[in-house]
């Protein structure tokens, strides 16, 4: 079989191939690098990315609700997903204008109680930084080197115990401004279960992406 993909050439010296949540392949490779070369190299990636295919299509299928736009997660619980002339939650349904008041309406009505949450398990976990949240479209959150937090809208959508995850992630940056043995190592202090967390997160990639804003 052959793949379908997208070629980025640019002044680097390694190959790269990624799948995206809506199996879109892209390879990046450095600008000397032939297209046949490219070929071979697609090919020798084939099983993984036949592997990767398939577990992204499992995932669309568990999740076709929400891809749709029928249904909304909100705390890893799906609620249904409603267009109309209004933005808020009544009754247990989720009223939005359109795709692009999602996020909005999820900042103004969730804010506060994820703000309160990160505020909650810094206490728990005995370090401190700056929270907001804000809109991201391929991370979960960040840290900068003054402390503060910026924790992405979309959270709001899993479930707590992943949710605090990211916080605690989050948290440790602010001591190990880096992904080194060190900052695992804090990060295990703190959530002992990260690695399955990790994994379990990467099945909700798609909620950064799926809701065009801004």
């Amino acid at each position: 079989m052959a793949f379908d993909y997208n070629i980025v050439r640019s002044a680097r010296k390694s190959v790269t191939v990624s799948v995206s949540a809506d199996n879109v392949i892209t390879v990046r490779c450095p600008l000397s690098m032939s297209d046949g070369v490219v070929e071979q190299f697609i090919e020798s990636k084939s099983d993984w990315l036949f592997k990767v295919i398939a577990q992204n299509n499992i995932k669309r299928d568990d999740n076709e609700s929400i891809l749709n736009y029928t249904e909304i997660l909100i705390g890893g619980q799906r609620f249904p997903l409603i267009f109309s002339d209004k933005n808020t939650i009544e009754d247990g349904v989720f009223y939005v204008k359109n795709k692009q008041s999602v996020k909005k309406t999820i900042i103004r009505l969730f804010s506060d109680d994820l703000i309160n949450f990160a505020i909650q398990t810094a206490k728990q976990v005995r370090l401190r930084a700056d929270f907001s949240v804000k809109s991201y479209k391929s991370r979960w959150g960040c840290c900068d080197r003054k402390g503060a937090v910026m924790l992405n809208c979309a959270l709001v959508m899993l479930p707590l115990y992943l949710q605090r995850y990211v916080i605690i992630h989050e948290l440790c940056h602010t001591v190990h401004f880096n992904h080194s043995a060190a900052f695992w190592k804090l990060v295990a202090k703190h959530e002992p279960n990260y690695k399955l967390c990790r994994k379990n997160l990467n099945n909700f990639n798609f909620l950064t992406k799926i809701y065009d804003i801004f």
